[in-house]
This record gives C-alpha cells, structure tokens and sequence, in this order.
C-alpha cells in the first residue's frame, strides 16, 4: 500500500528524432484563408468574408498538400513556413471536395529554399503509431501530437458528405490542424487530417494514402474527373427466406451477396445490372451478406470501396446470380450527374423573369435552411433529394444537362 503514495514517473519515448522533426517541420506549412461564401438563399448577396488558418505539406514539384475545406471560397490565399515569418500568396491548383484534398501552388519559388519534400507512405496498421504536425489553435509554432490508428473503415466526409476509406486515430486534432499531414515513424505521409468527432475526446479522421493517391492519379491527364458511382440501391441478405428464395444456400457454391433493389438511372449500371440480382463478389472479392468485404490490408469494410479504387473510365467485374444462374459483367464506370448536385467555388444562378426569380434547386440551397436542413427544408424537396434518382414514373431518358427548378420567389409587384 505504501507504493501508491510515490510519485509515478512515465518517460515518453520520443516518436521522431529531432533530425526527423527539423526536416518534417520545414515541410509543413501554415495556410491563411480569406474567403466569401456565396448566399444559396439569397442568390445576388455573399456571405461575410471569413479569416481562418490550416495547415499543409510541401510534396513533389513543389505543390502544398492540404483539405479542400481549408481553402473552400477562397477570395485570398497566403503560406508561410514554420522557419519564417514571411507569408507569400498562393493560389489552389487542384481541388477534390469530394475526398477533401487540395493542391496549392505558390508563384514564388524561394518559398520551397530550404524544404524538403515530403512522401507518400503505406496505410498504417491498426495499433501503429503516427504523428500529426500542424498549426492549430492556441499557439503560433508548430505543434506535434502522437497517437495511434484504431479503424480503417468508410466514413462520412464531413466536407462533402459523402463516404469513403479514412483511419481514425487517437491523437489530438482540433481547429486548425485541418488539412496537416500524419506520418508514421519513417517520415513518411499515412494521412492528410480533415476532421474529428464532436462530444468525444481524441477521436480524429485522416484522409488516407489510396485516396490521395486516386487523387494524385485522376489529375495526372490535366483534368479532375472525380469519382465513379455504381447507381445501385442495395440491401443485405441475411434473412434464410431471402436467401433460399435467391437461390444462396445452394452447399455447392456457398454464395453469400446483397440483393439489387434498384439501379439508378444513367448510373454505370443502368442497363448492365437489373432489379432483383444477386451481387456475389466484385473484382473477385466475395461480397458478404452484410454488404462488406475483407481486405488483408484494411479488414472487413464495406464493398463500396472496391468501386472507389477505380477511376472514371476504367471497369469493375461484378459476379452476379440473376434467376440463380451466375454470371459475370463487366461495367465501365462513369460518374453519376445528380439532379440536385452540390455546388463548389461557385456561385449560385439564377435567373430574374417576368417578376419571377428562378433557381436550379441544389444541396447548398437545401442547407440553407441550417444544421437541421432535413426536418426543416420543404417536403417536395427532400423527397426529390431522397428519391430523384429512382423515380418509377422516370421515363429513362438521358438526363444530360437536365436540372430541377423552382420558382425562389415571386415580385410584390408582378401582376
């Protein structure tokens, strides 16, 4: 009992050497954003202008590496070194708000004088330890802080809100440390930080090397084409009726999959994949009946990121049961036009005619109605959102350079 009145001393063991932490240090970059939001609600106004900072990395050909929401509507872009105290304008040469990455570039080369670049590395196992370098609130100088992944899983991207691989870790992200590489022992980026979990302590997110790399390899063309989307609406099958009826208790080919229950129209599916087949594996791996695969590098994580590692233009082999009979097709993937899309770096049209102001309808628009947009937005919109792309009264027609549009408001004084 005596023992538990000594002091208790824990030695921490450094992560980095301070070689290590000097040449990552010079790396890594303090970004000051200036931006204006455009008003979705009211089309002709702008938001007030918003000062906030983030961090990036220096990579190849000197380009800074950060998340998109860090440079979201920027009107003015500035970068400094932790060596310095100079700040010098940058501007963003790339940008995927889907996956929350950003390219900058900085017009004056003396910036990168005395940097090295810094690489990618592979993802992290569970239990690895990495180390988050940034510029968050509460200090000028960079800061270090040291954790461990937990999950490798698909998670909602809270930029675009959609869902794609990203590692959880323990160590400390918090406001300003957005956009700030991760590294393993070696020095090398496991991860570009984008968020962490609000209510809870030390729960962060990291964008993670495949989907840099994606990025990195769908700009290669001198274009951004984005990511691919199947179209489909699935449901697991792990109900035994479900299963006899779609012929998956069959002992000699011990199939487990997900039912198809619709196909979005114009999506790379359409007319490739039907109502009521049997999706049993995709590129050779076994879907589940819960709809997810394993990976030995990741664990088990949901199928749809089999899809995601693949750019537009390129096809995914889909092993299906359609009237139990197997088969294989081969779907060329494309992106999917949304009826009501998200809009980025732009600002909202509309059109003034006879009294009446016209608006194409989109998401912005919908969260213009606050954090609470799907309770409080009008009904025939949200059931739009929800359900636009699987309308059974659709007539299947190409929808190419098709919107919805509303009336936003009519003049007090049309007649």
């Amino acid at each position: 009992m005596i023992i538990l009145f000594f002091p208790l001393h824990v030695t921490a063991e450094s992560f980095h050497t301070k070689k290590q932490i000097k040449n990552i240090s010079n790396s890594v970059v303090k970004i000051f954003n200036v931006s204006a939001s455009p008003n979705f609600y009211i089309p002709w106004q702008t938001l007030a202008q918003k000062h906030s900072t983030g961090t990036g990395v220096i990579i190849d050909h000197n380009l800074i590496l950060t998340a998109a929401h860090v440079v979201n509507d920027t009107v003015f872009l500035e970068v400094k070194k932790e060596s310095s105290v100079d700040k010098y304008i940058a501007k963003v040469k790339w940008i995927s708000h889907e996956t929350d990455l950003a390219l900058l570039e900085v017009k004056d080369n003396t910036f990168f004088d005395n940097t090295e670049a810094s690489h990618l590395g592979a993802v992290p196992s569970r239990q690895e330890g990495v180390v988050v370098y940034g510029y968050p609130t509460g200090g000028n100088e960079i800061s270090l802080t040291q954790g461990i992944v937990s999950r490798i899983e698909l998670t909602s991207y809270a930029h675009s809100e959609e869902s794609f691989l990203a590692l959880q870790i323990d160590a400390a992200i918090n406001p300003g440390n957005s956009g700030g590489p991760v590294f393993n022992k070696e020095g090398e980026i496991v991860g570009i930080a984008m968020q962490k979990m609000t209510g809870v302590e030390n729960i962060g997110y990291i964008v993670p090397p495949p989907i840099i790399e994606h990025f990195f390899e769908d700009i290669e063309d001198g274009t951004y084409d984005g990511y691919a989307n199947d179209g489909l609406y699935v449901q697991p099958i792990q109900n035994d009726y479900l299963k006899s009826y779609y012929g998956l208790e069959d002992k000699k080919k011990c199939h487990t999959g997900i039912l198809v229950i619709n196909v979005a129209t114009g999506s790379s599916t359409d007319g490739y994949l039907e109502q009521g087949d049997v999706i049993v594996a995709v590129d050779g791996y076994n879907i589940e009946d819960d709809g997810t695969v394993i990976i030995e590098a990741y664990g088990r994580i949901n199928s749809g990121y089999l899809i995601d590692r693949h750019q537009v233009g390129q096809s995914v082999k889909y092993k299906i049961l359609r009237d139990s009979k197997e088969l294989i097709i081969n779907v060329p993937l494309k992106g999917l036009q949304k009826m009501i899309p998200t809009i980025y770096d732009s600002k909202p049209e509309y059109l003034i005619y006879g009294g009446l102001i016209i608006m194409p309808l989109t998401k912005n628009y919908l969260k213009a109605w606050g954090d609470d947009w799907l309770h409080k937005a009008p009904l025939s919109f949200l059931y739009k959102y929800s359900y636009g792309l699987f309308d059974k009264n659709d007539n299947k027609q190409k929808r190419d350079n098709k919107e919805i549009v509303f009336v936003k408001q009519i003049s007090n004084n049309t007649k």
